[in-house]
């Protein structure tokens, strides 16, 4: 298998991990999650990211340590990642920590989201951040637990919590027009694809695709039920972010190029939606030479 062919297919595999193997990872591996970190592309490139690496001594709840639901059993480490900047920090956010997910999937690293909108606040105090910076979720990476109870174990938690249960993609694609959902061409199949497969904030899938005039513009949900109201409505945007993340990832795995352009609401040619969908980017392809 080819490095392109191995980073689609880390796309398509990565799952969230709740049971880890609490050995830390080997220094040579640290090395290479602190490249990966380093080497993230931007969203915007006025905005500045930074994940901060910590340990997590063995017995640490991190749920209980750092907000989210549900359980995470021996995680060896996680980041603290964060962003500064003027404009769609949550997007930034979740656009670079979905591409250090996806590569580290391609490690054989396991991950797993932990949200933190409701705690942003006392996050920023607790790790001596900016005043400004904006953080939504943590990302915790180990070895996952090799044991036929820890597979056990992270297969249960993935159902409880719906992870396997995505959108059909007639449900997040249109063509032409909102008034047409139906199955991509096959250009840009692998991109919607990817997209698809984005993690987002208890399952929320809040991203909506419309294929139009060869430009594949990107709305998501303005209300959405299961994140719930007031802060957590913004995950929406954080997991856009994913969802654009793996658009680019899959754009480089085939060798292909293209660029996100973040929406203001106001620039010619982007298209009216349903008044329950947001205006977010618009994805151009660029054509080979």
């Amino acid at each position: 298998m080819t490095a392109e062919s191995e980073l689609y297919a880390a796309i398509l595999a990565r799952r969230s991990t709740r049971r880890y193997d609490q050995q830390p990872l080997d220094r040579s591996t640290l090395d290479q999650v602190g490249e990966i970190i380093t080497s993230t592309q931007p969203l915007l490139a006025e905005n500045q990211f930074t994940a901060l690496l910590r340990d997590a001594p063995p017995g640490t709840d991190l749920v209980k340590h750092l907000g989210g639901y549900g359980r995470i059993v021996n995680p060896p480490h996680y980041l603290v990642p964060y962003v500064l900047g003027e404009r769609h920090q949550l997007e930034e956010a979740g656009y670079r920590l979905e591409q250090i997910a996806v590569r580290l999937t391609a490690l054989g690293i396991a991950t797993c989201f932990i949200g933190a909108l409701s705690r942003e606040a006392a996050v920023r105090t607790l790790y001596g951040l900016p005043d400004a910076a904006r953080l939504a979720a943590f990302l915790v990476l180990g070895r996952p637990s090799a044991g036929r109870t820890g597979r056990a174990a992270n297969r249960i938690l993935r159902l409880v919590g719906g992870a396997e249960r995505k959108r059909p993609v007639q449900k997040i694609f249109f063509e032409g027009s909102f008034e047409a959902p139906g199955f991509p061409p096959e250009a840009i199949a692998p991109l919607i694809e990817a997209a698809r497969q984005a993690p987002s904030a208890v399952n929320a899938q809040p991203w909506r695709f419309l294929w139009l005039d060869g430009r594949l513009f990107l709305f998501v949900t303005r209300r959405n039920l299961r994140y719930g109201y007031g802060l957590q409505e913004q995950y929406r945007f954080h997991d856009a972010g994913a969802a654009m993340a793996n658009v680019c990832l899959a754009l480089e795995a085939l060798g292909r190029s293209g660029h996100w352009t973040m929406a203001s609401g106001t620039e010619p040619g982007f298209p009216e939606c349903p008044p329950a969908l947001e205006p977010l980017a618009t994805l151009t392809l660029e054509q080979a030479a």
